[in-house]
């Protein structure tokens, strides 16, 4: 479970920064959307003062590219609040009296309203239940600019509200999953694996040292399980 969710976090780090890498683009010399017509401005110049990556075509500041940042960025936190929702999910059920792979402390729990005894691992699953906060915010902005004429269109503003609430999630998120991790605590003691865990390795292994096609590894291994 650690080296899966280190993946794809690690996925969608380098995600987030693609998406910085795209939207930083200099807007100056687009006007409303269309230019600055008779002002003799350099954008290419200006991108290169402003250390951008590069300008942006007046036409296509607020035309093709109205509210494609800030979808671009807000996927890639929905991506982002599902993996940790995902992982959130393994943890919940790990943590479950039938499971007891894990244990949380007090700190990151919190007291059952009627049962004395139980504690209640609620900021897991609350990351959990944020995935879909995260994809609200942004269906949200999709929604805003379909259809949308081209130019400059006030609409545009209502962008911010579900863009900062997306960033927000994220970041809280984030700043609590840390700390969180640290006080988890294993009980190897409960954890108990099937052997057949191993099925496919020993299967390979055939294939390796005694030079057979896989599928009789294969046949050989599923016999001897099931004997």
């Amino acid at each position: 479970m650690g080296k899966w969710v280190a993946a794809e976090i690690r996925d969608d780090a380098e995600n987030l920064r693609q998406v910085h890498r795209r939207s930083d683009k200099s807007p100056l010399g687009s006007a409303a959307g269309y230019g600055t017509p008779g002002l003799p401005i350099d954008r290419r110049a200006r991108a290169r003062r402003s250390d951008s990556h590069s300008h942006t075509s007046p036409l296509r500041r607020y035309n093709s590219r109205a509210g494609k940042a800030e979808a671009q960025l807000l996927f890639e936190i929905t991506l982002l609040m599902q993996d940790l929702g995902r992982f959130a999910a393994d943890v919940l059920l790990f943590y479950t009296q039938e499971f007891g792979f894990l244990e949380l402390p007090d700190a990151f729990t919190t007291g059952s309203s009627i049962m004395p005894q139980k504690r209640n691992p609620d900021v897991f699953e609350l990351i959990r239940g944020r995935s879909a906060s995260a994809l609200a915010c942004l269906t949200e902005a999709l929604g805003i600019c379909a259809k949308l004429p081209s130019g400059y269109q006030r609409d545009l503003q209502l962008l911010k509200f579900p863009l900062f609430r997306g960033i927000d999630l994220a970041l809280q998120t984030l700043d609590i999953l840390a700390p969180a991790i640290d006080a988890m605590k294993f009980r190897p003691d409960r954890i108990k694996l099937d052997p057949a865990i191993h099925a496919a390795e020993e299967a390979n292994r055939l294939v390796v040292t005694e030079g057979i096609p896989f599928r009789e590894a294969y046949q050989r291994v599923a016999a001897k399980l099931k004997g």
